[in-house]
């Protein structure tokens, strides 16, 4: 009071009450961010887990969990209040930390992509067949956060299926290990490292001797040249008394190894990722259900005065239990009758009753509301997403075209990093198949010639996914000639498309669909 000697006691009091309520949106909008963020299956576990820990928040139905009832409906409501319930009001430094919390939330986009997303993204770029698809798309979802494998990958070989062979594993790792980032669906750092090393093509024989085996690898500890170079020398001379052939020919033909080609090896070494999935985000379950379904209207165009869309958007509520604020606790609190001054035991029994029920309905309220913000921006994100990819959804991976999530911020107007959480680790499904929502998110990389009538002069971006998806159909259109198209062709073949792309665009591109140089094929 002696703060605000001008101001009135109901003055003080309507600040405060303002104070307090302002404290109240901003940890209701930190949940609907938190929320916003999460997967399905994150957001299930988290449903399922206020449901246990408020009792006014009820799972009034579940389709995927059919007959999982709430066990606090076993209670009633009133065992569950306490007398000993404690209750305060909220400090300066509280309303400061919430309102900074929430500040750097909004101001901070998540931006780290999921890696088995990332991954998944590339390898259904890559023309292969049913069984290395399936293969592959396990041996994906058994990386953990550093990309090594979690079970044993010759674990999903099915013996009753003849073309599952350990050299069609060692395929399909090969397959994985080629995608960005390079060195990932490998069993620890070193393997990953030795990977990494095969792939540049540049890696000097002592490089890949010194990575090839735990054994070679200790070599390196203490990484002195000297002790090094010791070491080998011991190796290699051992090696040449036995009688068997070894795989490392090349080196036991020299007489020794010099301390330049130790340190050109070291050099090389220090230049790899021991853990390539360390820039990526990691999702806490590879469940993946679509969050939005998107489907063709059949009907549309069929008569001029049909105000049909095109494209119908739907959110897939099927996949989330069903909430709702539990009726008995609402009863107690409309039908609550505590009258001032009475301090008796019962009475002050009575006020706790009724502040926990209430505090127990307005968290179940602002979880609701938090769960339907989620929702709402989902599907208003994924509507505006498909009228900006309408030539996707008509045509295929070809037609996407490039778009920015501060594009569809700007047109929801939210902020960019709104826009960031919902996109990541949710799906969409459309009769193309199931892509991950930040999928139609995509740089314009090239220009192409309108294909539309008398505008063959205009020019218009496409995506890098359409042009990856060009050079795909190219190499698929030339797989049988004689002679490998080389990236200068490719490059020439889709001018002539009206795409222009240079060649060593051409050549990048190439690699991130996993496929050799012309040299090579």
């Amino acid at each position: 009071m002696a703060d605000f000697p001008h101001m009135s006691l109901q003055q003080r009091t309507s600040q405060n009450m303002a104070q307090v309520q302002s404290q109240k949106m901003s940890q209701a909008q930190i949940m609907s961010l938190n929320l916003l963020s999460m997967s399905s299956a994150d957001l299930r576990e988290e449903i399922y887990a206020q449901a246990a820990k408020n009792p006014a928040l009820e799972i009034k139905s579940d389709l995927l969990e059919s007959g999982v009832s709430s066990s606090k409906t076993e209670v009633s409501a009133s065992s569950r209040f306490s007398d000993n319930t404690r209750y305060g009001t909220d400090s300066a430094r509280g309303r400061e930390a919430s309102d900074n919390f929430q500040s750097a939330l909004e101001s901070n986009a998540d931006n780290r992509e999921v890696l088995s997303d990332h991954l998944l993204h590339q390898l259904n770029a890559i023309n292969l067949t049913a069984d290395e698809k399936a293969l592959c798309e396990k041996l994906i979802y058994n990386l953990d956060e550093k990309g090594f494998h979690v079970l044993a990958p010759v674990s999903f070989l099915n013996a009753e299926n003849p073309a599952h062979t350990e050299e069609f594993l060692n395929h399909c790792l090969s397959i994985v290990q080629n995608l960005d980032p390079i060195g990932t669906c490998t069993n620890n750092y070193r393997e990953s490292l030795y990977v990494q090393a095969q792939i540049s093509n540049i890696a000097s024989d002592v490089t890949l001797f010194l990575l090839e085996s735990n054994e070679h690898f200790d070599f390196l500890n203490p990484p002195h040249i000297p002790k090094i170079q010791k070491k080998l020398a011991n190796y290699l001379s051992e090696q040449k008394k036995l009688k068997f052939a070894s795989k490392n020919e090349r080196l036991l033909s020299k007489d020794d190894i010099s301390t330049e080609e130790i340190e050109i090896a070291l050099d090389f070494i220090k230049t790899l990722d021991p853990y390539p999935a360390r820039n990526f985000g990691t999702a806490q379950t590879h469940f993946v259900s679509p969050d939005v379904i998107v489907s063709k209207n059949e009907i549309f165009g069929q008569s001029q005065n049909d105000d049909t869309p095109e494209f119908t958007v739907t959110f897939a509520r099927e996949f989330l239990p069903r909430l709702e604020i539990s009726k008995e606790y609402t009863a107690l609190i409309q039908s609550a009758n505590i009258k001032d001054g009475d301090t008796s035991e019962k009475a002050e029994r009575k006020k706790a009753e009724f502040k926990f029920a209430r505090a127990s309905v307005n968290e179940a309220k602002v979880f609701i509301d938090s769960v339907l913000f989620r929702e709402s921006t989902i599907l208003k994100a994924a509507q505006e997403i498909v009228t900006a990819q309408a030539e996707f959804f008509r045509k295929g991976a070809r037609y996407l075209a490039p778009l920015r999530q501060k594009d569809i911020a700007e047109k929801l107007k939210v902020h960019e990093a709104t826009i960031s959480r919902m996109a990541n680790s949710k799906y969409l499904s459309c009769e193309w198949g199931i892509f991950p929502i930040s999928y139609f998110f995509t740089n314009a990389v090239a220009s192409a010639h309108s294909e539309q009538s008398g505008q063959s002069s205009e020019k218009a971006v496409i995506s890098k996914e359409g042009v990856k998806f060009e050079i795909a159909r190219i190499l698929h259109e030339h797989k049988d000639d004689k002679k490998a198209l080389s990236d200068q062709k490719i490059s020439d073949i889709l001018a002539e498309k009206g795409i222009t792309v240079a060649r060593r665009t051409v050549a990048k591109y190439r690699g991130e669909l996993n496929v050799s140089s012309s040299y090579e094929r």
